[in-house]
């Protein structure tokens, strides 16, 4: 985004900005590219599910990750059939992993792998997507490694009404800052600024962060057809990070949830 070419430099002239106007035809998506990522939602979540399962303390994070992402991707591949093609850069159609977000560094929102070994009472964030025919979906859930302490059940709590505002805020009409502007509301009626670090967020499709963004800044106007993440999250030093992420999209009437993983605490306790 910004100023044209031709409005910064003297006597260049450009007949159209092609990489805006492919952009705008990719906002709103068409029935069969709906459906192509609510199949891509059904196998994030089966590789969520996977690594949900294979959490334990003592265990590594590339452990797990490498075996859920694999065993996901196997049983994708056998069930589509010969003509599934996920049509990805990477060997795996289906990941499931931590990116580094175990315990205190989970406070960091896009932390790196470090092949961290998994502790009791460690705040993990996950990410889960699976790629079919080039379109993806996103999910993220705040775990605990065995029973969470008081202030990981109040994080992990506010963390939950975040996203309730972005549910109940969304409909076609709106600008998508309206959506960011009721969430920081939240944050600051609740004293939760200092854990404050990104916007809502932002439309997915075929590629991981596509405009427009649920952000202050953005004005667009919120259309049925439209798929967004919706992903606001706490960040607490010391004790980690606080984070689901769910894809959306925007119907006539309100929004559909395209993923379905569980949100609540109950079922985000792994076993130690």
């Amino acid at each position: 985004m910004g100023p044209r070419l031709s409005e910064v430099l003297e006597g260049a002239r450009v007949s159209l900005d092609h990489a805006r106007f492919v952009e705008s035809l990719r906002v709103v998506k068409s029935a069969e590219e709906l459906a192509l990522i609510r199949e891509s939602a059904r196998w994030g979540n089966l590789a969520h599910a996977l690594l949900q399962g294979y959490t334990r303390a003592g265990r590594t994070e590339t452990e797990i990750a490498a075996r859920a992402s694999q065993e996901a991707s196997a049983t994708m591949a056998q069930t589509l059939g010969p003509g599934f093609e996920s049509r990805t850069g990477g060997e795996n159609a289906a990941i499931a992993l931590f990116r580094g977000q175990i315990g205190p560094n989970s406070a960091l929102p896009h932390a790196i792998n470090k092949n961290i070994r998994l502790r009791p009472g460690d705040t993990l964030v996950t990410g889960a997507v699976s790629w079919v025919f080039g379109y993806g979906s996103e999910l993220e859930r705040t775990m605990f490694v065995g029973e969470p302490g008081a202030e990981q059940r109040r994080f992990f709590q506010h963390a939950c009404a975040l996203q309730e505002v972005a549910f109940r805020t969304i409909r076609a009409g709106r600008p998508c800052a309206d959506v960011d502007r009721e969430v920081r509301r939240y944050y600051e009626e609740n004293g939760l600024m200092p854990y404050w670090r990104h916007h809502v967020g932002h439309n997915l499709g075929i590629e991981g962060h596509e405009r427009p963004f649920l952000d202050v800044g953005d004005g667009t106007v919120l259309q049925a057809g439209m798929v967004f993440s919706i992903e606001p999250g706490l960040y607490v030093p010391g004790l980690g990070g606080f984070r689901h992420s769910d894809t959306i999209a925007v119907t006539d009437t309100g929004l559909e949830m395209v993923t379905y993983y569980p949100r609540d605490l109950d079922s985000m306790v792994c076993a130690v």
